[in-house]
């Protein structure tokens, strides 16, 4: 990887910083049974454009539909391209997101920089609480990190941290816990909460996952749905 990294460099194809494409808008159902995110920003390694917008369900928290586009274009443009190419429109009508609410964050963590770093993030044995006025007084979320087995095939590039995943907790509820690492965080070696959105009971958590990047850490979104007790 860091042959590559020269070779990128020296062909001047690296946009020269590390990526925490940033959360567009999240949007509930009026039920509040499916949340939309919508991501968009440039990639680091290529500086091309690139937006995606996911689908969850607030009840199981599974992702039911996902689109994306990485292209030479502006963010801008990408994220109309999601949201209003077929079946995107009829998708989102039906499950009652078209139009829909856009939310503001109850939550939106302040970076001390623009891009990701790995003192950013909290790493295998140690936890993170963060108060979050869900209703009306602040409720503690808990994130908890532990090391899992990996076949991460760049462990000296995790910042002197380990493989990890990771346990979030609101109020004592636990709404997601890794019991093993999947295919694109193999090399997750660090996570912080970055922002909640509430609808009712029903939530949408993002989580960054710190993976290495070109010149240090990206922030990689994962997004937990679910509804609150």
């Amino acid at each position: 990887m860091r042959r590559l990294l020269a070779l990128l460099l020296a062909s001047g194809t690296v946009a020269l910083a590390n990526e925490r494409l940033p959360v567009d808008h999240v949007r509930f159902a009026a039920t509040g049974g499916r949340v939309l995110v919508l991501t968009s920003g440039v990639k680091d390694g290529s500086g091309l454009g690139t937006a995606s917008l996911s689908v969850l369900s607030t009840t199981s928290g599974v992702t039911l539909y996902r689109r994306s586009r990485l292209a030479d274009l502006p963010p801008n443009t990408l994220r109309g391209w999601v949201l209003a190419t077929p079946p995107t429109p009829a998708r989102l009508t039906a499950w009652g997101l078209q139009p829909g609410r856009v939310h503001t964050a109850r939550f939106n963590r302040t970076y001390p920089t623009p891009f990701p770093q790995w003192s950013d993030a909290v790493t295998s044995g140690q936890s993170q609480q963060t108060p979050v006025p869900l209703w009306t007084q602040p409720v503690p979320v808990e994130l908890d990190v532990y090391a899992l087995p990996s076949t991460c095939p760049y462990p000296d590039m995790l910042g002197g941290a380990v493989p990890a995943g990771f346990r979030l907790s609101v109020n004592g509820q636990v709404v997601f816990q890794d019991a093993a690492l999947p295919a694109d965080r193999r090399c997750a070696a660090g996570y912080t909460l970055e922002r909640v959105d509430v609808q009712g009971n029903r939530a949408l958590l993002t989580v960054r996952a710190y993976v290495p990047g070109f010149e240090g850490p990206d922030a990689e979104p994962v997004f937990v749905a679910v509804t609150l007790n």
